[in-house]
């Protein structure tokens, strides 16, 4: 009875109407014939069945509401109803299976056939005419024939059977037509049609044993070559990219928020370039994703405030990237897998956000670098069911929410002069601790202080100061080596100045906007291991180097020189996913 079954509520004086009704009866006898008919594996209960089935089932409605009586429900007296039921018909199918029936079964017609059932009345009938099993054929005697000649010459016996053999065969051989002949020859086998259909010949009689008839090729005595399955693997490459690895120098359009990475770069090339490149092609790639993203921590404006003590102005407000909720990183090359309110998220290859910031100085304000991720965010491009062939190019910029570029401005500057600490005053580099401890750069342009600050590290490249009558090309190629050095110069400290003529007038910092046209690096020392505080003069005398002083007052660089703050390149971290086919798939037995 199904559990879930439900009864209305009946009153008290209602339930034993209700229970012994014929609507209630039947809901209980419908569940246990249907339940017999699947054990039974028969369409329809058989009679007897079904009558000790009915029987069963008023006989413990009767006894379980006796017992019960008026104050239980009607769906409790089913559930016993139907389980008693179930349980007393199990127990007497199992004993009417069990039990063997002794001696002679003789079928009688019941009484009542009228009211069979025809599936019962037509299943009943089929039994009664079926036929009575075969008996199993007997096995074949193999042994040869007892004859009582047995003093008959072996020779002769030999003789007369030989004969009896090939005159069974020419009598096959005449039976067979032309035409059947022909098709067994040119090895093509059909059936004959109907026109000529082939005589069959009663075979002779002998006491050979007849042969088995011949077989068909099982499928597993055939080796079938398999075909060749080919089978492809993943393999994962890490892409370190460096905005300072760029041809800054001569490429005045790109800057560390905007750059291009060229991939296979011709490698007959004899020329040294700065360009970045990745020297591996990637091939049959299936998937590319954003990692991570490390910028510096530099300001990227710069806020002009009064001072507190109304002294002056204030310009030392930090204005960096964390002053944006999230970063857009833009390829070229590739779009993304999402989509926004604005249409410049919608082809943008991800967004990153803070994810951890360190500094060399805790003090310094304008130092160190944010690394920036997708967070929970996949900042990817899957190539399927087709691979993207090979990567050209990455065209990368880095930008605002609002889709303009963290800054427009180079992150290089052009050099228009440099000067020894001796051609210059007021500064503290100036003559502290001496007149020849400092070198310093002027710029063609005033840049911001957070630009370059005290502690950063720039490069300098194209420098070349020249000769003359004084300065030979020996000396010039020692003071241009060290300027152009590929380990760059650390930055002491910043000045302005509008002064032209000797000696400079250097005002140390920035001026009251924040900007400043004047870098200070320090100059060549000996070897500070050996405990020595002395310097190392260009040209290996001081003599020499005053030469060189007298040469960059009244002289430029020859060429484009520039430098560049290594401190403030960007970083960026790709993952790609490339497939290639996999030769231990073909590594394998052909017949398995």
């Amino acid at each position: 009875m199904p559990a879930n079954a439900s009864y209305p509520q009946q009153p008290q004086q209602d339930t034993q109407k209700v229970y012994f009704s014929q609507t209630n009866y039947a809901r209980i006898l419908q569940p246990l014939r249907e339940n017999y008919e699947r054990k039974l594996n028969k369409p329809e209960l058989p009679e007897d069945v079904d009558k000790r089935l009915q029987k069963t089932l008023q006989h413990y409605m009767t006894e379980i509401y006796r017992v019960n009586g008026p104050q239980s429900s009607i769906k409790t007296l089913n559930q016993e109803a139907f389980r008693e039921t179930n349980l007393n018909m199990d127990a007497w199918l199992q004993k009417q299976v069990s039990t063997p029936v002794r001696g002679t079964y003789q079928a009688t017609m019941p009484q009542d056939s009228l009211y069979e059932s025809v599936g019962n009345r037509y299943e009943r009938e089929q039994q009664a005419r079926a036929p009575a099993p075969a008996q199993p054929a007997t096995s074949v005697d193999f042994s040869l024939p007892k004859t009582d000649d047995d003093d008959e010459d072996p020779l002769d016996k030999y003789e007369r059977v030989r004969k009896l053999r090939e005159a069974e065969n020419r009598s096959v051989a005449v039976v067979l037509p032309k035409q059947a002949r022909n098709t067994i020859e040119t090895g093509q086998f059909s059936e004959p049609s109907a026109e000529s259909p082939v005589p069959v010949l009663a075979q002779p009689q002998t006491n050979n044993p007849t042969a088995p008839p011949l077989l068909a090729p099982r499928p597993q005595e055939y080796i079938i070559k398999q075909e060749d399955i080919v089978k492809y693997k993943e393999n994962e490459y890490n892409l370190y990219i460096y905005s300072g690895d760029r041809d800054w120098l001569t490429n005045r359009n790109e800057n560390r928020y905007n750059f291009t990475l060229n991939f296979n770069p011709a490698s007959n090339s004899k020329t040294a370039t700065f360009s970045p490149s990745v020297k591996e092609r990637f091939r049959n790639i299936v998937r590319m994703e954003l990692v991570k993203t490390i910028l510096s921590a530099e300001s990227l404006d710069v806020s002009v405030r009064v001072a507190n003590d109304l002294s002056g102005t204030d310009t030392s407000r930090i204005l960096n990237v964390l002053s944006y909720p999230y970063l857009m990183i833009r390829i070229s090359e590739w779009t993304g897998n999402g989509y926004g309110t604005s249409a410049n998220i919608d082809n943008t290859f991800g967004l990153v956000q803070y994810d951890q910031l360190w500094k060399s100085d805790v003090t310094a304000g304008n130092f160190g670098y944010i690394s920036m991720t997708p967070r929970y965010l996949k900042a990817q491009r899957v190539y399927l069911p087709t691979p993207l062939a090979t990567l050209q190019k990455l065209s990368i910029q880095i930008e605002r929410p609002d889709g303009l570029p963290l800054t427009t401005q180079l992150d290089t500057l052009d050099i228009a002069n440099v000067f020894l600490a001796a051609s210059t005053n007021t500064s503290r580099y100036a003559a502290i601790p001496d007149t020849a401890s400092y070198i310093f750069l002027k710029t063609k342009t005033y840049f911001s202080r957070f630009f370059v600050s005290e502690g950063d590290r720039i490069q300098i490249r194209g420098y070349d100061m020249g000769t003359d009558i004084n300065v030979i090309v020996q000396v010039a190629n020692d003071f241009n080596n060290f300027m152009n050095s590929t380990e760059g110069h650390v930055v002491v400290g910043i000045g302005y100045s509008a002064d032209t003529s000797v000696p400079i007038s250097v005002t140390d910092g920035p001026n009251t906007v924040g900007y400043a046209n004047y870098i200070v690096i320090r100059s060549r020392f000996a070897d500070p291991t050996t405990g020595s505080t002395a310097r190392d003069y260009f040209g290996g005398s001081s003599g020499t180097e005053l030469t060189i002083k007298t040469r960059l007052q009244t002289t430029s660089p020859s060429g484009v020189t520039a430098l560049m703050n290594m401190n403030r390149q960007s970083h960026l971290v790709l993952r790609l996913i490339t497939r290639e086919m996999d030769a231990t798939s073909n590594l394998r037995p052909d017949n398995s």
